[in-house]
């Protein structure tokens, strides 16, 4: 995803929280390497990201400073007709007055190989491997755990695309993405809480998401082309960890696993070379392989982009997306009924201006409005979040390899489900050096 929103800016501070995806060629520079490293202190008011019922008790204090180092290499080769991007990025952060663990260490890696057969046959692949514990970093667009995940959670998404010019004016792109989810959270880890040991991360999200897709686009217009795509999509969760017990009945995140058919009529419009506009609507019909808690459903598909360079330096990315996607609600605590997933709207922008010569200012947010329980067998309540990331950096380059940076960061989730409703605020400054 081509977004702006690398978490450049943000990411050492947990402001990948502020970007809806980590681009998979973010860290990929136009030149055969690169190196850097940012070096950021800060203060973050709700590390944790306890729920307000919990911080509003007396003498309760979550706050800290502290500080983050982040090393980073890219490498990019072209030889040909092949292209190869390899990106790493390492954070370390630490957290002077956080309970034990005191620091978060996350790694980032991105690669792209794409060959060009000849003039009409091409194929990509794309890796996508993480190690973290902010929600952004983890999902790549959807949040599916809100809040900060203590531990080693990893998640890797792979994708290979063919694509295939038939006629001059028609082209066929089609593939396969895999998903993997580990969260480093299991039973054993919360026996001694009060779900004794239901309901862990690993029961709610590990998961394996694969996905088949394949579009036919047709150039209508020299700079319109108009699409008909299909996905295929199978979710199979992994976890052997007890989720929920209903009626005495024990069920393992395996009770969620699920498939689904998506249908899209999509459109291209290069507007100018400044203005680029796509846009995909359909329907997703989801299958649920345990009939006796959930049921099928129909639901819409939509997703949408808009890139506008309006000005030298200063660009505008924004984009739309609704989906059924996973989620770490297990069960309605008004009814009692499972929640398999979410139906979820995402809408997201970045705004990056620059001021002067040197001064550039990056604005991004992020907006997700989640609805569960429409597809529980006997009604379950219209459980409903609203998560909202925003955050804003102001950078000053000293010289193309030095730069001073400050910024501030805003999450915040307001839940119908008691104690889960949280804010959050960081400020950091910093400086980034490249070479």
């Amino acid at each position: 995803m081509k977004r702006l929103m690398t978490t450049a800016g943000l990411a050492a501070l947990g402001a990948a929280s502020v970007a809806p995806a980590f681009a998979q060629d973010a860290m990929i520079s136009q030149k055969p390497w690169s190196i850097g490293a940012s070096l950021r202190g800060f203060y973050d008011d709700n590390y944790f990201t306890y729920p307000k019922a919990l911080r509003d008790r007396p003498g309760f204090d979550d706050g800290t400073v502290g500080f983050d180092v982040s090393p980073s290499l890219a490498i990019n080769l072209k030889r040909e007709q092949t292209t190869f991007g390899l990106g790493y990025l390492y954070t370390f952060r630490y957290f002077a007055d956080r309970a034990r663990p005191r620091d978060d260490q996350s790694h980032q890696v991105n690669l792209k190989l794409s060959h060009a057969f000849n003039e009409r046959f091409s194929a990509d692949l794309k890796d996508s491997f993480v190690v973290a514990q902010e929600p952004a970093i983890i999902d790549p667009a959807f949040i599916t755990f809100p809040a900060h995940a203590n531990g080693n959670n990893i998640r890797n998404t792979g994708t290979i695309q063919v694509n295939a010019t038939v006629v001059d004016n028609f082209s066929i792109d089609g593939g396969y993405s895999n998903s993997f989810y580990d969260y480093d959270e299991d039973a054993k880890d919360i026996l001694n809480s009060p779900l004794a040991g239901v309901g862990s991360r690993s029961a709610v999200l590990d998961r394996v998401e694969h996905t088949f897709f394949v579009d036919g686009n047709y150039q209508l217009a020299p700079k319109t082309t108009l699409s008909l795509g299909y996905k295929f999509l199978l979710n199979d969760y992994t976890s052997e960890d007890t989720l929920f017990t209903i009626g005495g009945v024990r069920y393992t995140g395996s009770v969620r696993d699920n498939r689904a058919h998506v249908v899209t009529l999509g459109v291209k419009q290069h507007l100018n070379p400044q203005l680029d506009v796509s846009a995909r609507v359909g329907a997703q019909f989801t299958q649920y392989d345990n009939q006796t808690l959930f049921d099928d459903n129909i639901s819409p598909y939509a997703e949408g982009s808009v890139r506008w360079a309006y000005m030298q330096g200063s660009s505008l990315n924004a984009g739309v997306r609704h989906q059924r996607v996973a989620t770490d609600i297990r069960l309605d605590p008004g009814t009692g009924k499972a929640i398999a997933d979410q139906e979820a709207t995402l809408v997201w922008v970045s705004v990056n201006q620059a001021i002067t010569s040197k001064i550039t200012a990056i604005i991004m947010g992020q907006y997700q409005h989640s609805t569960y329980g429409d597809s529980t067998v006997g009604g379950a309540s219209d459980l409903t979040d609203e998560l909202f990331f925003a955050g804003a950096t102001l950078a000053y380059q000293f010289n193309p390899h030095i730069a001073a940076e400050a910024g501030y960061t805003f999450d915040r989730l307001d839940s119908d489900i008691s104690a889960r409703s949280f804010s959050r605020n960081r400020v950091y400054v910093g400086t980034r050096l490249n070479y």
